[in-house]
């Protein structure tokens, strides 16, 4: 349809107006917190909580809680954040207000505590119900009336560049509402609480069957050396796309007349071109950094709990990419070095080699000893073979909270940890293995000798060898091996020990040419 003067004149005059009114809209927009901030939630004690949103541009916002009332101003994209000062617990609920021009917002039964970030791929998300018969836990989720526990679980989205908000909120703990949250999760932060007695919240952030990658920021990816090649391929990646895009818009073009004379002439309509793949999708590196944890940065928290590798067995580099990891989310926080807990994955079969699962058990060791304020909890004896999902999500979470209890706490008198490989010595043909987390002496957990050890000489030919426990350290012994260099603990994908300490953890597996040297306090 051809447009006359006049119709050109009276839709100016039409999308004038439509520009004028969605200024005044903006001009008045309604103050707002960002989406991490909602009902139910529980905010970080002991120190100065960031709290954000959106506002007119420029315009001051003042936000007010339990006494205490602190002023900033929106910046020219409309975000504005201010800081409450440091509170103590308290479990009293009270509401959080911003304000800004004529327009208020406010969150309401917020409490303050210990806030704690719970993320990884499955074994993370797997949730109190389970997915498999003998995984659940609908006891627990009976018997789960804790107020004073609040949760909020972010939705699994990919981003290809970061995200500032996500659709959830926070949620009360009871049996309605505890069900399809992380298991792990929920058993960490319940023991917490019955120790602490102070309001726990819980932050899950997790995507099942993720490698490590999708978890890094760009930014990281492009200033670790050993990842360099890394970087080169997500440039290349991306830049592929680009063209891939533009010839989809080309080949959609050219497209529509055939389809559009195909369906009045009454023929089938003949295939679209197909869309190019797009790598973030994936979902590729960094999409999760950007769409599942940049919307929470910097909400004040106390520490993570990491349950992530079954993706990455056999990968070489986890240990770079889990320290990246680590260093990457402490500076977008900047909280300094805050706790981070580590779970070793569990023993599982998952075909040759046999040795590609110690590569990440050996990766997440050497963070422990290398990164600070990091620990790790043993599953080698609650895995199960069979399913990359072990059931036993309950002991997990308790071990958790123990390493929690005491390098977060400094809570005293009990061990934390399991017995994890700290030297080895060499005596009269014999190899003595010591370990850290073994002060309360060593055991055979079922009684018998003990098993998955392997020493081997300097042609690394290695053997089933006899290890006995002798104090606080394990002798291992072959008569075919006279001069050892090396001895392997479990280092195999099936293998299921039983050595462990008396408090009931079990020991970590270890090849002692893989240890590095610590360089934190163990």
């Amino acid at each position: 349809m051809l447009m006359t003067r006049k119709t050109n004149a009276c839709l100016m005059l039409f999308c004038t107006m439509l520009v004028l009114s969605l200024g005044c809209l903006r001009a008045s927009a309604a103050v707002s917190f960002a989406s991490i901030f909602s009902d139910h939630m529980v905010l970080q004690r002991g120190m100065a909580d960031p709290i954000w949103g959106m506002a007119t541009p420029g315009q001051m916002v003042k936000v007010s809680f339990a006494g205490h009332t602190v002023s900033g101003q929106a910046n020219n994209a409309g975000r504005w954040m201010v800081k409450l000062p440091s509170m103590p617990a308290n479990a009293k609920s009270q509401t959080l207000t911003v304000q800004a021009g004529g327009s208020t917002s406010s969150v309401k039964d917020v409490l303050v505590g210990d806030v704690w970030l719970c993320t990884g791929q499955s074994n993370m998300t797997y949730n109190l119900y389970g997915w498999s018969p003998g995984g659940h836990g609908h006891a627990a989720v009976a018997k789960a009336n804790y107020p004073l526990i609040r949760f909020v679980d972010v939705p699994q989205v990919t981003a290809s560049h970061p995200k500032h908000s996500f659709k959830a909120t926070w949620q009360v703990c009871t049996p309605k509402t505890i069900g399809w949250f992380s298991a792990v999760g929920y058993y960490f932060g319940r023991d917490l609480f019955r120790k602490l007695h102070v309001p726990i919240g819980l932050v899950e952030s997790s995507w099942p069957g993720t490698q490590i990658q999708p978890w890094t920021p760009l930014s990281a990816v492009r200033d670790t050396p050993k990842l360099h090649s890394d970087y080169l391929w997500i440039k290349n990646m991306k830049t592929q796309y680009e063209v891939q895009k533009k010839a989809f818009a080309t080949a959609i073009a050219a497209w529509l007349p055939k389809a559009r004379a195909s369906l009045n002439a009454g023929h089938d309509i003949p295939n679209p071109p197909p869309e190019p793949w797009n790598f973030i999708t994936g979902p590729g590196y960094t999409s999760l950094y950007n769409g599942m944890i940049s919307p929470l940065v910097p909400f004040a928290v106390k520490g993570n709990i990491w349950y992530q590798g079954e993706s990455n067995v056999n990968d070489n580099l986890y240990y770079v990419r889990l320290k990246t990891v680590i260093k990457s989310w402490r500076k977008a926080w900047h909280q300094g070095n805050f706790p981070f807990y580590l779970v070793e994955i569990a023993p599982f079969y998952y075909g040759n080699p046999t040795t590609g699962e110690p590569v990440v058990w050996n990766a997440q060791e050497n963070v422990v000893r290398t990164v600070p304020n990091t620990g790790i909890v043993g599953t080698q004896d609650i895995g199960t073979v069979h399913n990359v999902h072990p059931f036993d999500k309950r002991d997990v979470g308790y071990r958790l909270s123990l390493l929690a209890l005491a390098k977060t706490y400094g809570r005293k008198g009990f061990v934390y940890a399991g017995p994890l490989y700290k030297s080895m010595t060499i005596s009269n043909g014999k190899a003595v293995i010591h370990f850290n987390y073994a002060s309360d002496g060593l055991v055979s957990r079922d009684g018998k000798p003990l098993t998955w050890f392997k020493i081997a000489g300097k042609n690394k030919k290695f053997v089933p060898a006899q290890a006995t426990i002798v104090g606080h350290t394990v002798v291992v012994q072959s008569p075919s091996v006279p001069h050892p260099t090396v001895v392997r603990f479990a280092w195999n994908q099936v293998a299921v020990p039983n050595l462990m300490n008396k408090a009931g953890l079990p020991a970590l597996p270890f090849d002692t040419n893989d240890a590095m040297k610590p360089t934190v306090p163990q």
